[in-house]
């Protein structure tokens, strides 16, 4: 144990190293667990377990209600919150779903599009909830989404092992089988639109697969797309950035082809963030940032469709240890959240430092380890964003007239968080 009799250092997980051999930002791996099946384009019977199956058929049942005319809203009778002064997106992953849902009611008002975050893309035919989500919460937070109004947008993460998806999309057949997948699963829960989260090209398959796999994205994109507006449902895809519109070492996540799939989405949601993962360092600092979105606008050609993606979050790094260290008791990188990060500075002593040349706060502490019999100090660095950090990237987004912001993620902010996106308490 360490001091404290503290198990865990206030962090949201524990992650895997990032591939090596390669300087660009790279997003954290989030683990691939076996998956059952929700739905089929093929009309095979693949109904997952009784305790996932109310969550589709409970969000048709509620946007039914809609759909016929009308519902009356029992939750909250207050005036609707207020609306930031940029259209305002959120994702909000299964994981934070104890700490968004409390506050979701009072949040959701002030949202454009809200995307659930548990759903993955686990074969050509099949897209499952992931078994880690509980029944508690999911319901319920879709039913409050509803009753506001908000655009249910849910992400379809590819969770498949690295190169599946991208034979997957090689393939025209099971291409379009893909594609009528993701319309069945979209009409089944009568949603808004689709979300796309396929970072697999970018993390697992290698830099030498993107030549092959760049145009068979853009034509999946682009027959989504299609189907999605045939049915009046919209298509964002959420994507690492580029920094030019070139296919270079420098050109960033070229896979995804900014400008040949911009006519073909409602919107592309930049994951201007990780830019530090193996080593200590910033988050999103303000220069990647800008270059993040003048590279999607030089590769697009225009804003009108870009969403910046805000981080809400940190990391929190080992540094070094002095003393001999019990092996089994040592911390890895772990997450903070702009929520959690004050409890650390507080149960550790700690003195926030804000950089402006990156727009985020660092600090440092050290930390007892010990098994009872040996005992060493690991020396932590913890870099984050929190409403100042979050205040700052909307303002790039409004100086270069972008389409919106998109929060990564509900359940990460705090009270600050809200405070700088909200234009009645802004300055």
């Amino acid at each position: 144990m360490n001091d404290n009799d503290t198990p865990v250092d206030c962090g949201l997980d524990t992650e895997p190293a990032p591939p090596s051999g390669d300087d660009t930002p790279v997003a954290p791996v989030r683990p691939v667990t076996p998956v059952r099946p929700v739905t089929s384009a093929t009309g095979e019977e693949v109904a997952p377990p009784a305790r996932h199956r109310g969550v589709l058929i409970g969000l048709v049942g509620v946007l039914a209600v809609v759909a016929g005319g009308g519902f009356l809203l029992t939750r909250n009778e207050a005036p609707p919150p207020p609306k930031p002064d940029i259209p305002l997106d959120a994702w909000a992953p299964y994981w934070a779903l104890d700490d968004s849902l409390p506050e979701f009611e009072q949040r959701v008002g002030s949202l454009r599009d809200v995307s659930p975050f548990w759903f993955n893309a686990t074969g050509v035919d099949e897209i499952s909830i992931d078994p880690n989500a509980l029944d508690e919460g999911l319901d319920e937070f879709l039913e409050i989404a509803d009753d506001a109004g908000v655009n249910v947008v849910p992400s379809i993460i590819d969770a498949m092992p690295a190169g599946e998806m991208a034979a997957i999309l090689d393939d025209p057949e099971t291409r379009s089988r893909h594609v009528e997948t993701i319309r069945a699963f979209a009409a089944d829960g009568d949603v808004a639109g689709i979300d796309i989260d396929y970072e697999q090209f970018a993390f697992a398959d290698g830099r030498d697969t993107w030549a092959d796999t760049r145009p068979n994205w853009v034509a999946f994109i682009t027959e989504l797309g299609a189907a999605l507006r045939a049915d009046g449902r919209t298509l964002a895809v959420s994507i690492p950035p580029v920094y030019d519109a070139g296919q270079t070492a420098d050109s960033g996540f070229w896979v995804y082809d900014y400008g040949a799939i911009a006519p073909h989405v409602d919107r592309i949601r930049i994951m201007a963030y990780d830019f530090s993962v193996g080593e200590p360092g910033p988050i999103a600092p303000l220069a990647f940032v800008e270059r993040s979105i003048n590279g999607a606008i030089e590769a697009t050609g225009d804003p009108d469709k870009l969403v910046l993606g805000l981080a809400a979050y940190g990391r929190n790094w080992p540094t070094g240890e002095s003393g001999v260290c019990p092996a089994d008791e040592l911390q890895g990188r772990t997450s903070v959240t702009a929520r959690s990060v004050d409890d650390l500075q507080v149960l550790r002593s700690a003195t926030p430092v804000f950089v402006p040349e990156t727009g985020e706060y660092t600090f440092d502490y050290d930390l007892e380890v010990t098994d009872g019999t040996t005992t060493c100090i690991q020396g932590r660095r913890v870099h984050y964003i929190d409403g100042d950090g979050v205040r700052l990237r909307m303002d790039l987004a409004r100086e270069y007239g972008l389409n919106g912001v998109s929060l990564w993620a509900l359940g990460f902010e705090d009270d600050a968080v809200w405070d700088a996106i909200l234009p009645t308490v802004s300055d």
